[in-house]
């Protein structure tokens, strides 16, 4: 898909009210110890370049045509929706590193951008990750305080990728299989990969890395 957005913008995107936690609250990262917050931040920064820079040009655009937003109103759309995915993004980058800036805002469709993100990352680094094979999960609002399990997902996908060779690309997949969703990626470390998830397990399997977690989860 392609921020910095106050909190009040943030919070006016949610569901109204806080919702009863499905999983426990986990205990928070290790802010910008964390090697995926640390990862993001500059994908992030060049993404809000991105918003500013078509901003910019329909500004200077509009000093000689003054209907240049009726003409180009794509370019709008476009500056609106890095905003929106990267105003997500910053919200849970802060509630993991601990400003609980999540607050009751949930995006249903959210690891969408995060994906995306995640990939950026790793190709800032050399990396890639594979292309999904269809629409990803809907993210349940009910689960903690709405940002451990993206966080959790994200961690892991970003921790497997980094671990690959240079040019290398991470094979994974997310699916159901009864009462259960399984992330599977290519077991690449026999570290533990990213937060603790009550209510998950981490399995390996040949040459797999699973995070099993409950059905009711995703969507």
């Amino acid at each position: 898909m392609a921020d910095a957005m106050d909190s009040k913008s943030i919070s006016r995107k949610g569901v109204g009210v806080q919702v009863p936690a499905s999983a426990p609250e986990l205990a928070h990262p290790r802010g910008l110890a964390d090697p995926l917050a640390r990862a993001m931040l500059p994908v992030l920064l060049h993404r809000i370049g991105n918003a500013s820079q078509l901003l910019s040009n329909l500004d200077a655009l509009l000093e000689v045509r003054p209907v240049a937003l009726e003409e180009r109103p794509e370019d709008l759309a476009a500056a609106g929706e890095i905003v929106d995915d990267v105003g997500w993004l910053l919200a849970l980058l802060a509630s993991a590193s601990g400003a609980r800036l999540l607050l009751d805002r949930r995006e249903a469709h959210g690891l969408e951008p995060l994906v995306a993100c995640v990939r950026a990352c790793l190709r800032r680094e050399g990396r890639d990750l594979d292309a999904t094979r269809g629409a990803l999960p809907r993210l349940w609002p009910r689960v903690g305080s709405g940002w451990e399990l993206p966080w959790a997902f994200a961690s892991r996908l970003y921790l497997s990728g980094r671990e690959l060779p240079p040019r290398g690309s991470l094979a994974w997949s997310i699916e159901p299989r009864g009462d259960v969703w399984r992330l599977a990626c290519a077991r690449t470390t026999d570290v533990r990969l990213g937060p603790d998830l009550p209510g998950a397990r981490d399995l390996v399997e040949g040459d797999s890395r699973i995070l099993e977690i409950p059905a009711d989860w995703l969507a």
